[in-house]
């Protein structure tokens, strides 16, 4: 019976081994996704070229995180969802990776992680105004207003034209930005209203030392020359050189005396 028992285990377990996924094969030799890269589209043409980079550098988060978003325009979301986590497990501080997991998490109606996604962008990350937004609004429709308006706060502050529905179509799903335009007011104003002057015109630094005038190199200084009617100026004749002899001046001869005289 023991020996029974034993030799149904095992076939049980052969048979399981066999049924069970294979985890240790590579997801990228032939996934699911590769049979529709087939329009030879420049879309196409850039996950394929991606696929490639991750199949050398498997390891790499911006990799994962290209190929989830080229996935995302090519219409695979979940997909997309999966290399974003593969993303952030290469790397736990890429942040772009954590607010596409958010975004991707939010359009398949998975609020719940997408808020640990939005929050773990703003945890590496704390100026991304989008981000902020994206916890505001998630805020706001779960009935928390306190922390929708001090995310709002946060994010218009950071970047103002979060406040445009040509630069966030998605203000538009929110009504408490204006609490949080009034909230903003009296920093915002007082930034504002802050003028700061520069330096006035003619204005002499006293700790900074003038500037020596410059001197002319001994290249540049030149001897006038002493005019040749200056005698004393005269240039020396060299050694072993007679001088040349001079003309001797014309006698006139005196005149002869008159007779008589």
């Amino acid at each position: 019976m023991k020996r029974l028992l034993l030799a149904s285990l095992t076939v049980i377990a052969v048979t399981g081994c066999s049924v069970l996924p294979n985890h240790d094969k590579n997801p990228y030799e032939s996934p699911f996704w590769g049979k529709y890269l087939n329009t030879g589209s420049p879309l196409d043409q850039q996950i394929t070229q991606t696929l490639d980079a991750v199949r050398e550098n498997p390891d790499s988060a911006p990799l994962h995180n290209q190929l989830g978003t080229l996935l995302l325009q090519k219409g695979f979301p979940k997909d997309a969802e999966v290399e974003f986590e593969r993303a952030v497990e290469a790397d736990e501080n890429f942040y772009a990776a954590w607010y596409n997991l958010g975004l991707v998490r939010a359009a398949n109606g998975n609020d719940s992680g997408a808020r640990r996604a939005f929050s773990r962008t703003v945890k590496e990350k704390p100026g991304h105004a989008h981000a902020h937004f994206q916890l505001g609004l998630m805020s706001e429709q779960g009935g928390d207003e306190d922390a929708a308006v001090a995310h709002y706060v946060k994010a218009y502050s950071i970047n103002s034209a979060l406040m445009d529905v040509r630069t966030n179509p998605r203000v538009i799903d929110s009504k408490l930005t204006h609490l949080a335009m009034i909230k903003m007011y009296p920093t915002t104003h007082a930034r504002q209203t802050m003028k700061f002057q520069g330096t006035p015109n003619g204005y002499v630094d006293p700790n900074t030392p003038e500037a020596p005038s410059p001197q002319p190199d001994a290249k540049d200084i030149v001897t006038p020359t002493a005019p040749l009617t200056d005698p004393s100026r005269q240039p020396a004749v060299p050694q072993g050189t007679q001088p040349a002899p001079t003309a001797p001046r014309p006698v006139t001869p005196a005149p002869a005396p008159r007779p008589g005289s």
